[in-house]
This record gives structure tokens, C-alpha cells and sequence, in this order.
């Protein structure tokens, strides 16, 4: 399930950038995929938490366990870059807000066709 949300998430994500292009012009489509960049960063930032924290998945019984404090100065690593790439996103790049509001959001699209294809 976790992969076809990604790959949904990547189809709302080009769908989006193309309607964005077509819409509002290069800085629209370029907010969707910037909005993108930073909802990547975010979800690999809690899947890889997430992961380090849980029980070791099928497969990976042996691994090494880590400690949470780790894990917490992994977390406020990667929202630092989050907080940096949405500065340059908006502030130096100049691409449009509501683009990259969009392509945050892409996700929450992509999890509520995941939950209608679930519901047929």
C-alpha cells in the first residue's frame, strides 16, 4: 500500500505540474515541484524515523538498533533542510506560493483516491 501511495503521490504531482504550467506559467509549475521536493523530504524523513524506531521489519532482524536520540537529531537535520528549501523555494526562487501549497499537498490527494479505490 505504502508504494502505490508514492506512486500516486508522483502521478497528482506531474498531473498538478502540468495543470500548473498550463495555468500559471513556469513559477506555478515550479512551486508544484518545489511543494514536491519538500513533501519528499518530509515523508523519507518520517519513514526513515519511523523504521529506527519500530520493530525491525521482515528481513532485518539483525540490524543494529539505534538510539533515539539519533533518530531526534536525524529528524531536526532533516527539517532544518525542510526549513532551508522552503526559503529558497519561496524566498530566492520566487516561485509561486500556492504552487508549492499544491504540491505539499499532493499526498493528501493521493491518499483519498487510495481510500475510494479501497472503498469499491
Amino acid at each position: 500500500m505504502t508504494a502505490r501511495l508514492e506512486r500516486d503521490t508522483a502521478i497528482v504531482l506531474g498531473l498538478s505540474a502540468v495543470a500548473g504550467s498550463a495555468l500559471g506559467g513556469w513559477r506555478l509549475a515550479g512551486g508544484v515541484l518545489g511543494g514536491g521536493l519538500l513533501l519528499a523530504i518530509s515523508y523519507h524523513a518520517l519513514k526513515r524515523g519511523v523504521s529506527a524506531l519500530g520493530p525491525p521489519v521482515a528481513g532485518e532482524e539483525g540490524r543494529p538498533p539505534v538510539s533515539a536520540g539519533r533518530v531526534a537529531l536525524g529528524l531536526i537535520g532533516r527539517y532544518a533542510l525542510l526549513l532551508v528549501a522552503g526559503y529558497v523555494i519561496i524566498g530566492r526562487l520566487h516561485l509561486h506560493p500556492l504552487g508549492v501549497l499544491v504540491g505539499v499537498s499532493a499526498v493528501v490527494v493521493a491518499a483519498m483516491v487510495e481510500a475510494v479505490r479501497s472503498r469499491r
